[in-house]
Order: structure tokens, then C-alpha cells, then sequence
């Protein structure tokens, strides 16, 4: 699948799951607002896993990266490993700076993902 078609499959996902269906008005039109913003996102961070290489990125990574705190990152990397552009590592890593022992996923671009890893 072409990154093109990968990102076409992603816009049926969400043009299906934008919102639930007993949405608030207010939550549809937040939704709507930043559907045309989407191709962008994903785009900025396929590159931005791309750029990782081998070392890969978790998801508190992303949202370092792009300084947030929000869920809009990670559910745009979600979708990208829907499609098959961004996959699970077999790694994971803890923050012992977080104050908890939870370990997470290591991400990487489908190219970079090890054989063995």
C-alpha cells in the first residue's frame, strides 16, 4: 500500500469514527473543525517517526516532541498503525520520572522494525 492510499484508508476510518453518534453539537463541530488539519498531522508525524530510525518513539515521545499533553497525536499515530505505517517495536521503556512503573510501547516506521525487535 502507498503512503497516498495508506492516507486515504485513514480518512474513511475517520470519517466514520469522527465523533460518536449521540455527540453533542459542540463535540461534531470541534470534530469537523480540524478534519481538513488530519493529512497534515499524519503526515508530520510519519516524519517524525521516520526521523527516529531505529530508536524508535513512545507515545509521552510524541507528546514531548510536539508539546502537548493531548490525545491528538496519539490518535493520529493510532490510526497510522491501523494502516500499517507505523508499527509496534517489541520494545518497551519505563519513565521512572512519570512517578509510575508502567512501561510503553516503543513505535517505530514500518521500515525500521526489526526482525527479531
Amino acid at each position: 500500500m502507498s503512503f497516498v492510499e495508506a492516507l486515504d484508508k485513514i480518512m474513511k476510518i475517520q470519517e466514520r469514527d469522527l465523533f460518536r453518534t449521540n455527540a453533542k453539537v459542540t463535540s461534531i463541530e470541534a470534530a469537523q473543525s480540524i478534519f481538513p488539519n488530519l493529512r497534515e498531522l499524519h503526515i508530520e508525524i510519519l516524519s517524525y517517526a521516520i526521523n527516529q530510525g531505529y530508536n524508535g518513539f513512545t507515545d509521552i515521545d510524541l507528546n514531548r516532541h510536539f508539546k502537548t499533553e493531548m490525545s491528538t497525536y496519539r490518535a493520529r499515530r493510532s490510526e497510522l498503525e491501523k494502516v500499517g505505517l507505523i508499527v509496534d517495536s517489541g520494545r518497551r521503556v519505563k519513565y521512572p520520572e512519570r512517578g509510575n512503573n508502567r512501561s510503553h510501547t516503543v513505535f517505530v516506521a514500518k521500515e525500521f522494525k526489526l526482525e527479531n525487535g
